[in-house]
């Protein structure tokens, strides 16, 4: 009997064998999550038993470092890989916006970089995932904080307008000493593409589909100034 469906082995090759990212990666993460604990775990024995011993405390102190990182990196794996169902909800962006900002206010001043939010009087409220949206803001604002020297300034502004006859609000995070050089902007948001030391290899991916999954929008450019714009568009009710 013919097989209904005949393919070329090219064919064949190109079929996926496995199961989608959204069965597969929350499999995945939580596997890699119990390898933690168990490594976790050793370390804070090993801790307990030779934490007196100066040499012993410096190795623990990078395992420790690099634990959690891998488990930081495994919350930007779990989001990208399998966003799940988005509680929607009447939401304050000056709100989230202001959280996102907060989150880096200590690194900022530790840096000796200036953190700025520029919003009018007001915004209209937004139908959105509250917890997703500031995640997204705070990867941005991460992102914008590279880069800039003691005496910088990163800038995060939004403001209500209209757009093809719709309302929208629009903004950006202006970050003048980030350059990037070497970096082909129209793919700073592909998985794994941009891959800085200390910063997250899914952070900006995960915010460009939060926003699209909101009806808004996420692009890079560079100033003329200086630097990289990330300018973000978000519906209006």
């Amino acid at each position: 009997m013919p097989d209904p469906n005949p393919c070329t082995p090219e064919e064949q090759r190109a079929l996926s064998r496995g199961p989608s990212g959204s069965s597969f990666v929350p499999g995945l993460v939580h596997e890699l999550r119990n390898f933690i604990f168990g490594i976790s775990g050793s370390l804070d024995a090993m801790q307990a038993r030779l934490g007196h011993l100066e040499e012993a405390a410096r190795y623990h102190a990078v395992m420790r470092d690099s634990l959690e990182r891998l488990d930081g990196f495994l919350d930007e794996l779990a989001d990208y890989g399998d966003p799940g169902p988005q509680a929607r909800a009447g939401a304050s962006l000056e709100m989230l916006l202001r959280e996102a900002v907060e989150l880096h206010r200590p690194r900022a001043a530790q840096a000796g970089v200036e953190l700025r939010l520029e919003l009018p009087d007001r915004l209209p409220p937004v139908r959105a995932d509250e917890q997703a949206l500031c995640r997204a803001f705070s990867g941005l604002i991460g992102l914008a904080l590279r880069g800039q020297g003691r005496g910088g300034r990163v800038t995060l502004a939004a403001a209500a307008g209209i757009r093809e006859d719709r309302p929208v609000i629009s903004g950006w995070v202006d970050s003048p000493g980030l350059e990037l050089p070497g970096v082909d902007l129209s793919r700073l948001f592909e998985p794994f593409y941009y891959r800085a030391s200390g910063f997250g290899r899914l952070a900006l991916p995960v915010a460009r589909r939060v926003l699209e999954n909101h009806g808004g929008s996420l692009a890079a450019a560079r100033n003329p100034g200086g630097g990289v714009r990330l300018a973000f568009t978000l519906p209006a009710p």
